[in-house]
């Protein structure tokens, strides 16, 4: 039963009531549906997809330009939405219509995704999910900031940050029992979607942005586009971004090339790398569930963030080291559960610390879509210049490439994450 209904306050002060936890469990429902239909192509279903299509030869690079260019897409799309969200003057609130929205448009590049025929018609339709679900992830983020008072932000981060990894392994159990149907593959997990976002729009009171309209001038195209540079101003805001792009490219690392990683280096057939991926998922929920809720709850309770994004960020550098180095299934699953435990950590304190940050309240959904490109753009860059490193040292007889170089690369990305915390003022 939910008790408490929050209701969106568009002035950003932090003078709000207590959520309760019948809200919480609904808003973090409703963030895990949406990870889970987005990140399912994302890790599997689109390489299952394109791997059907294009074959043994052409999968590798195929599937590199279909995520690059629609990260790619989702890197300009998301802070627009966001900016269009902040100025909504719906009478049904800022934030619900782009849920609504983005559940209905996401849905029809599904049903694209599952039923193409042609490389062309797999990018047509994850154009169409990118630019769907970026409109979703910009209103939902700024729910945070908008309706959660500050006291409670540690333990609601916490539990948002479990759910990219939750959304991952149900999609991937989810693929076992569906891969049979190339729609249904992508259309299960959206089920789940559809309930858990409408029941987050039945509950939310999200009031209609008050005040009287901004001047003509303020409407503009150029205006809009120009407000996207603002967050950039502020010093902790970048440093923010760096450390979060840096962590997420190597992590897109991992589940971009997961697969290709268990048949190509580890000899395993696509039965058998599936059955892996399926552990590892295992792996990884329960890693970074964990972790997730434990930092969130020991970030609120000592007042600090940053050293524990810290410490997150390196341990998930070890983890990749020890992918880098495998030459076994059960090295590997050890490897994944050191940089889930990074992960589980840094992603339970990291949201929070941002909502911190954020330079202006009033922008909330803007600055936060501006965030995002910093979840989207490795998306792009990740398969962009994995084939480069994986090309590195490369010897004719070594399938797929060097995968060392390029885990080594992940490692490397995720040290450096955790020190570009450090310069960060405004949160301790």
């Amino acid at each position: 039963m939910v008790t408490v209904l929050p209701t969106v306050d568009a002035s950003g002060a932090d003078e709000k009531p207590a959520v309760s936890n019948g809200f919480i469990a609904i808003y973090v429902l409703a963030q895990f549906g949406i990870w889970l239909a987005l990140l399912t192509p994302v890790v599997l279903t689109i390489a299952l997809q394109v791997g059907e299509i294009a074959g043994e030869a052409g999968k590798a690079r195929s599937l590199g330009t279909v995520l690059a260019i629609g990260a790619f897409f989702a890197v300009v799309s998301a802070p627009i939405w966001g900016a269009l969200s902040d100025r909504t003057r719906s009478r049904f609130g800022r934030r619900r219509p782009w849920l609504v929205g983005g559940l209905v448009c996401s849905g029809i590049g599904l049903v694209i995704l599952g039923s193409a025929q042609s490389i062309w018609m797999v990018g047509i339709g994850w154009l169409l999910c990118q630019a769907s679900f970026n409109a979703m992830q910009a209103a939902i983020m700024a729910i945070l900031p908008d309706v959660v008072p500050s006291r409670q932000q540690g333990r609601v981060s916490g539990l948002l940050g479990m759910t990219t990894t939750a959304g991952v392994f149900a999609g991937t159990w989810l693929t076992q029992y569906t891969q049979s149907s190339s729609l249904l593959m992508f259309l299960a997990p959206y089920g789940i979607t559809v309930v858990t976002v409408m029941t987050l729009v039945m509950v939310l009171r999200d009031a209609p942005l008050e005040g009287p309209p901004p001047p003509m001038h303020e409407r503009g195209v150029g205006r809009l586009l120009a407000s996207m540079m603002t967050p950039f101003r502020d010093a902790d805001f970048n440093w923010a971004f760096v450390s979060r792009f840096l962590i997420m490219l190597a992590w897109f690392f991992l589940l971009t090339y997961q697969l290709f990683f268990l048949t190509d280096r580890l000899g395993l057939d696509r039965a058998a790398a599936l059955a892996v991926m399926v552990k590892s998922s295992a792996v990884v929920a329960i890693a970074t569930v964990s972790m997730s809720i434990v930092g969130g709850v020991l970030s609120d309770l000592i007042g600090r963030r940053k050293p524990i994004v810290f410490a997150a960020a390196a341990i998930e550098g070890v983890g990749f080291l020890l992918i880098a180095t495998t030459g076994t299934v059960d090295q590997f699953l050890v490897g994944v559960a050191v940089a889930s435990l990074g992960k589980g950590l840094y992603f339970g304190v990291d949201l929070a610390l941002v909502a911190e940050i954020l330079p202006s309240r009033k922008d909330a959904a803007k600055d936060l879509g501006i965030f995002q490109i910093a979840n989207s753009l490795p998306q792009s860059v990740a398969p962009g210049i994995a084939p480069i490193l994986l090309a590195i040292g490369a010897t004719a007889g070594a399938a797929g490439g060097n995968y060392p170089v390029l885990y080594a690369v992940a490692a490397l990305c995720s040290i450096i994450g955790a020190a570009a915390i450090l310069p960060v003022k405004r949160s301790r």
